[in-house]
């Protein structure tokens, strides 16, 4: 557990670090200028790089927070009990209290406003002028879906065919309780986004507002779902294993529904996967360009032309 700890600690340190390097810093205003079309100008690229690199931090400050729980954990273990271990445990604390980091930063600190005169925007976007109502909706279904197999599946621990201490032992009791929390917080916060105001001095400034808000929006959208789908595939691992555990111990094999529960287990998030995968080819387009089809007119703002707009 320690090594896990250590892990996590190592991966969170190096997420708060990045930024501190202006490449990185500019690599992350460039990605997003690639995922809106365009580049960014030159008056606008502080504002955008001190947003996404307090994002960047953010995650960072979550994975560390999970890792020092992890060592006191792992210091309060009682010796000589079987501990949860391996990469299912880092990978689970490392996008639960990453994504937490980003919904809470979100929540804080929604929108700043700066300096000189502005005007505010007559409109309220609302969440559809930024993000596909498809894909929102399969971001839901993943979690849902997620957190109604986690229930499932610890329910099975009752039984004799699953072993309990193999499924409490691994990261399903955190994912369930974190999943709802998360979901929680993914939304408070981006009702927190929407309902922040947007005065700016132009144009191309509300453009690149609507560019960050697309971002933000997308980023806070997605964690519940790729929460949920680890938790669909740390399942059908866990399952597998409390099977064995089980079998060893009674000296018989599960019957044919247990079987197929196993097989249900590895398939799912093929399935799920298979299934977002449809939808964005039939979609086209991407999360982050939206709101210019919704808000701009197909528009396209910025770059050396726009910098005086």
């Amino acid at each position: 557990m320690i090594v896990d700890a250590l892990a996590l600690l190592a991966l969170g340190a190096l997420a708060v670090l990045a930024p501190a390097s202006p490449r990185f810093r500019s690599h992350l205003t460039r990605r997003l200028a690639t995922q809106t079309g365009g580049s960014v100008p030159a008056q606008y690229a502080p504002a955008l790089e001190a947003r996404m690199t307090r994002r960047a931090r953010a995650v960072g400050s979550g994975i560390l927070l999970a890792g020092a729980a992890l060592v006191i954990l792992a210091l309060l273990w009682p010796a000589g009990a079987d501990a949860p271990s391996g990469g299912y445990v880092v990978v689970s604390l490392a996008f639960v209290f990453g994504a937490a980091g980003l919904a809470v930063v979100e929540i804080a600190r929604p929108g700043t406003v700066g300096d000189a005169p502005r005007t505010a925007r007559a409109t309220a976007p609302t969440m559809s002028d930024y993000v596909p109502p498809a894909d929102r909706a399969l971001c839901w279904a993943f979690a849902g879906v997620g957190l109604l197999v986690l229930v499932i599946t610890l329910a099975l621990g009752g039984g004799r065919w699953f072993d309990a201490d193999t499924l409490w032992r691994s990261p399903l009791p955190v994912l369930a309780v974190a999943l709802p929390v998360l979901t929680a917080l993914s939304e408070l916060a981006i009702r927190r986004v929407l309902d922040a105001p947007q005065p700016s001095r132009g144009r191309t400034e509300l453009y690149w507002q609507d560019a960050v808000r697309a971002s933000t929006l997308s980023s806070l959208m997605a964690p519940p779902a790729l929460v949920g789908l680890l938790a669909l595939v740390v399942t059908g691992a866990v399952l597998d294993d409390a099977a064995s555990v089980a079998a060893v111990a009674t000296g018989e094999v599960g019957p044919a529904w247990s079987l197929w529960l196993l097989v249900g287990g590895y398939v799912l998030p093929f399935v799920l996967l298979a299934v977002a995968l449809v939808v964005a080819t039939r979609r086209g387009g991407s999360a982050p360009q939206r709101f210019r089809e919704r808000l701009w007119d197909g528009q396209q703002l910025g770059g050396p032309a726009a910098a005086g707009a």
